[in-house]
């Protein structure tokens, strides 16, 4: 394996896990204001964790979109 080609799976490695860092923070960050919300009853709140949730749905399928594209990439 050359350098070049070497160097271009560590990209391609270190942008995936970059993904699924920033999925799971979306997705805890989200659950912590569900969880908040629903705990002190607050109706603002709740409103905010559905945009929230519509905002991940959003960023989720821009990122499925990226890795449809980066594995069109690497073939």
């Amino acid at each position: 394996m050359k350098n070049k080609d070497m160097l271009r799976k560590i990209y391609y490695e270190n942008r995936a896990m970059n993904r699924n860092i920033q999925r799971l923070s979306n997705i805890g960050l989200i659950g912590l204001l569900a969880k908040s919300a629903k705990a002190s009853d607050d109706q603002k709140g709740k409103v905010l964790v559905k945009a929230g949730m519509v905002f991940l749905i959003i960023t989720e399928v821009l990122l499925m979109v990226g890795d449809i594209i980066d594995c069109k990439e690497l073939k």
